[in-house]
């Protein structure tokens, strides 16, 4: 066991305002008494939270998020959290909201893994997992997941108490499980990001000199960490070259199962582009926006109309209502009349959208990038309201101001999808300046729709786990069940060869990792394999993607005299969920009056005891991703 030196923890910010199977997650109330989950405050029930204390309804959101997680797992062993609840940092700027992660990690060599634990239960030799995954690979509990030490628990939680007071520039947590969170912070929302961290959602990698975590030996995370500049994984690289790569801009994740999921998870990215303006050409092209965390969002279809520059400019009440937009999208300015007081964007958005506009367009009045961060709640604004820069924004006055200008809000399917590489990778955020605790191990940010473990929260998430229980299978979560089947020659002459077809075939619906498939010969002797393996058994076949099937061709030669004995042969997987078809045998029958090259001969598959006349082949195929005891 190898615990994280002072916890290996992510963190979620919050910026300034500007399934199959099912597990078990136990969650343990670390806190003093009045304090924290035992906090004694009456409060009312909320959003379907009944608790009727500040405390209850704390622990209600933390099992709440435990149930979640719970449905979308597989493992026979409980997981262990210890919870706090407790003033993190907190001032008018932001906020840090919560911090998650392991406490151990565990290798198929390491030698503080418990004697009675096969090695062979780690879906990758010589690799490290999170506790929580190494005890589902071994059916059995190795973390006691009692007393006060977190190195006793999977996973070591803190979520922060000061967000219920006046500290946080007036930021506060919602406590009910309905979503409807409005300006404050949905905290089931963040603790389900950081419970996928503790499960495994993270890179155990030092991001300052790029070492493995220990003995040399990389994480699981490392063999999917996909470099689009060099074309490498991290298990693949040097240690600088893992560190250039988490500030390169260009990381994202090389999994089977996120790969499958992208596409019906990812939207294609969202443009704002000039169409036409006749009198003004140079303006057709596309602008860098930012989107406001209110209004309406853009789906296949396209949002187009003619640009008109807002009659008020500003959009304010106080200036009186706009002129007609119908049918248009609207220019306004950021702030508000000089003589009077700035107003804010929801004010100008719900503004426009009276006067008919189809979509929003704010101009900032500063010289910077565009406007981000404008915050707010809305349900009753229905169209897109995005904020563009300065220039921008007198830019297209200045042609709207030449004759027509035509918009258009739209999905361009060229880009690739938002948030993943032209291959379908996810990526990962790797910001060219290293944040520690948010590069690497979260989503990038220029996802959409937002996913959960982004590294700033959304304040539209839906409670969903979207894109994190694909990469959760690809580092080895969920069961698989394998199967094998063999067909060969009914008898071969002595001293003969003949040919024996192996066929392993994933019927999902989950990716198989690191299938292996090995043999024992006892009287038959090897000679050859073609097909999905070329070489001597045991043979790799890699990762199995659901639905697919491998065939391994065997050549194998029977004695050359005087054999009449037997030898017994099967085909098994370390274990699974359904055993009975993990084993295959081939039966032949060998002597001098014996059938040529087998190609002849029939086949005979079954498991029960040889006959002594018989010969027989043996495969075992493994896949260590599903061990149970």
């Amino acid at each position: 066991m190898r615990a994280l030196n002072g916890l290996l923890v992510t963190a979620l910010l919050l910026a300034a305002p500007a399934a199959f199977g099912n597990a078990t997650i136990v969650i343990t109330n670390g806190d003093a008494p009045g304090a924290g989950f035992n906090d004694p405050t009456p409060v009312a029930p909320v959003g379907g939270n009944t608790g009727t204390t500040l405390g209850a309804q704390r622990l209600m959101i933390f099992q709440t998020a435990a149930s979640i997680w719970g449905q979308a797992l597989d493992s026979a062993v409980p997981i262990s959290v210890l919870a706090h609840f407790q003033p993190l940092q907190c001032d008018s700027t932001g906020a840090v909201l919560g911090s998650a992660g392991p406490t151990n990690f565990f290798s198929s060599d390491d030698p503080t893994l418990d004697a009675g634990i096969p090695r062979s239960i780690f879906p990758r030799p010589q690799t490290w997992y999170v506790s929580a995954q190494t005890q589902r690979f071994a059916s059995v509990q190795i973390l006691p997941g009692t007393g006060t030490d977190p190195n006793n628990y999977d996973i070591l939680a803190r979520f922060n108490s000061a967000l219920d007071t006046d500290a946080c520039g007036g930021q506060t947590w919602y406590y009910g499980l309905d979503n409807q969170h409005g300006n404050a912070i949905d905290l089931l929302t963040v603790v389900l990001h950081e419970f996928g961290h503790g499960l495994g959602f993270l890179s155990l990698v030092s991001l300052t000199d790029g070492s493995f975590p220990a003995m040399n030996e990389p994480d699981i995370w490392s063999y999917f960490l996909y470099d689009e500049g060099s074309g490498q994984h991290w298990k693949d690289m040097t240690p600088s070259q893992r560190v250039s790569s988490a500030v390169s801009g260009a990381l994202a994740w090389d999994g089977p199962s996120v790969i499958s999921a992208v596409p019906n998870t990812l939207a294609f990215p969202l443009v704002l582009r000039v169409t036409s303006a006749p009198q003004t050409p140079s303006a057709v092209k596309d602008y860098q926006y930012s989107t406001a965390q209110f209004g309406g969002q853009v789906g296949a279809t396209a949002v187009s109309g003619e640009l008109a520059v807002g009659s008020t400019g500003w959009g304010c009440t106080s200036q009186g209502s706009l002129a007609p937009l119908t049918g248009k999208f609207a220019l306004l300015d950021r702030g508000g009349p000089p003589a009077g007081t700035a107003c804010s964007f929801v004010e100008k958005a719900q503004n426009a959208q009276a006067a008919g506009a189809i979509a929003v367009l704010i101009a900032n009045n500063v010289a910077s990038p565009p406007l981000a961060g404008m915050a707010g709640t809305a349900p009753d604004v229905t169209i897109p309201v995005l904020g563009i820069t300065q220039a921008d924004g007198a830019a297209l006055k200045t042609a709207v101001g030449a004759g027509t200008v035509n918009v258009s809000l739209l999905r361009d399917s060229s880009q690739g999808r938002a948030g993943a590489d032209p291959a379908n990778r996810a990526l990962m955020y790797s910001p060219t300046t290293l944040e520690n605790g948010s590069s690497v191990s979260h989503w990038d940010k220029s996802a959409f729709p937002n996913l959960l473990m982004e590294p700033v929260i959304n304040s539209d998430l839906t409670h969903g786990l979207d894109l994190t229980v694909p990469l959760l299978r690809d580092i080895g979560w969920f069961p698989v069940d394998l199967a094998i089947t063999g067909q060969g020659p009914s008898s071969l002459a002595t001293g003969a060869q003949g040919t024996f077809t192996f066929t392993v075939t994933n019927p999902g619906p989950y990716v198989a990792p690191a299938v292996t498939v090995t043999s024992t010969l006892n009287g038959l002797t090897f000679v050859s394999n073609s097909g999905d393996c070329t070489t001597g058994f045991p043979c790799a076949l890699g990762d199995m993607a659901a639905g697919t099937t491998k065939t391994i061709t065997s050549t194998l030669k029977a004695p050359s005299s005087g054999n009449t004995g037997s030898t017994a042969a099967t085909v098994s997987s370390v274990s699974g969920t359904n055993t009975a078809n993990d084993t295959a045998t081939v039966t032949v029958q060998v002597g001098a009056s014996g059938g040529g090259g087998g190609s002849s001969g029939g086949c005979s598959v079954g498991i029960g005891p040889p006959a002594p006349w018989l010969a027989l082949l043996a495969l075992g195929a493994w896949v260590r991703r599903r061990r149970r005891a």
